[in-house]
């Protein structure tokens, strides 16, 4: 039987009071920037457990900002996996510096450690670590061999939200840490990113390059004049994360928790049966992992043929992911990754979200099923 509606891979958070949020912003006339913003960076720090939240319009940009302020110019090395999303590499080669792609291990998801080792030269000055559709990479494994080297850990968090490692949560590790709030992300405020900063100091300069580098604190006089005596010794973007965004993140963040449990009780019960289905492994999470399920990933040795299978029958799966190596604006070094090219070929993201019933989870396994035995 095919499903009765799509079950859906993605799917943005909407609530009642996000609308009541957005429509309370527009009469109050402080659309672009307000008190909101600061309240939903101690909210989400506090959910996080960290201090030094600066947001962004979204996350591309706080991956920026993380790498401006970590001093990365060209001539300079980034590491980074070639699984991944335009949205975190990106920025990498608008900085001016030189991409290494990293092999990646297609049993965890997660990078190679022994590739990584291999990879580091005195030119690497970042690390830039995905955590794989919310699946926790090798982060303390990671972060002890930057921190022997001087290199600077940047923690791509941005579906990763609730996911833990070693009994913490992710982010938590890194130099800089970001997340996003695009809209199908597990908090939904519209468009916008955090970026994590390692003390006060450095996110007072993010605050500032975030908007022109002005510091708002300074920049104009009592009477709302700009101050002639305000320098800009820095110049930055119009990358600000706006009231609108601030007020409608807050009105869904109260409640991700909850839907951050009933997604992995959803992976939970897709876990316990895909053993079992011919043709199909499920991506095992490191020893000391909690992923946060942005996705559930199973590696299918028919893949193409299982998700055409799958999409015909209204499960909305996907390989999610272009490796970004295959790109030409980069213009990177091409390097075996056979364990990325493994991955690649094989893997497939199914639906597990929050949004999702036991009943939807049941039917996907028995179409799923279905399709691997035929």
């Amino acid at each position: 039987m095919a499903a009765l509606s799509p079950i859906r891979l993605f799917h943005a958070i909407h609530t009642l009071e996000m609308e009541q949020a957005a429509i309370d912003v527009l009469r109050s006339g402080q659309i672009a920037s307000g008190p909101k913003v600061a309240e939903f960076e101690r909210d989400f720090g506090s959910l996080i457990g960290r201090q030094n939240v600066v947001c962004t319009s979204d996350m591309t940009t706080a991956m920026m900002l993380a790498l401006h302020l970590a001093g990365v110019k060209s001539g300079d090395e980034v590491v980074t996996l070639a699984f991944s999303c335009l949205a975190s590499n990106s920025p990498i080669r608008l900085a001016g510096a030189t991409v290494v792609w990293v092999d990646m291990d297609p049993a965890t998801a997660s990078v190679d450690i022994d590739d990584f080792l291999s990879v580091l030269t005195p030119k690497t000055k970042a690390v830039m670590l995905y955590h794989v559709a919310g699946y926790p990479g090798p982060t303390q494994a990671i972060a002890d061999i930057c921190r022997d080297r001087g290199i600077v850990l940047i923690e791509d968090c941005n579906n990763a939200l609730g996911a833990h490692q070693g009994g913490m949560p992710v982010g938590m590790l890194g130099d800089y840490a970001v997340y996003s709030f695009y809209p199908n992300r597990q908090i939904n405020a519209l468009e916008g990113g955090a970026l994590v900063c390692p003390n006060a100091a450095i996110a007072d300069r993010a605050r500032a390059l975030r908007r022109f580098g002005i510091d708002a604190r300074i920049f104009r006089d009592d009477l709302g004049e700009i101050n002639p005596e305000a320098d800009v010794p820095e110049i930055g973007w119009s990358a600000s994360f706006s009231q609108m965004n601030a007020a409608v993140g807050l009105a869904n963040l109260a409640g991700v928790r909850a839907r951050l449990e009933l997604t992995s009780a959803n992976a939970s019960l897709l876990a316990s049966v895909c053993h079992d289905i011919e043709g199909i492994q499920a991506v095992a999470p490191l020893p000391d992992a909690r992923p946060s399920y942005w996705g559930f990933l199973v590696l299918a040795k028919r893949r193409d043929e299982v998700l055409a299978a799958l999409k015909a029958e209204g499960i909305m799966a996907s390989r999610m992911h272009y490796r970004n190596d295959g790109y030409s604006g980069f213009e990177a070094q091409r390097r075996p990754l056979p364990g990325t090219d493994v991955f690649m070929r094989e893997v497939v993201a199914l639906p597990c979200g929050w949004w999702l019933n036991e009943a939807q989870i049941e039917i996907l396994v028995a179409i799923l099923r279905r399709i691997c035995t035929k």
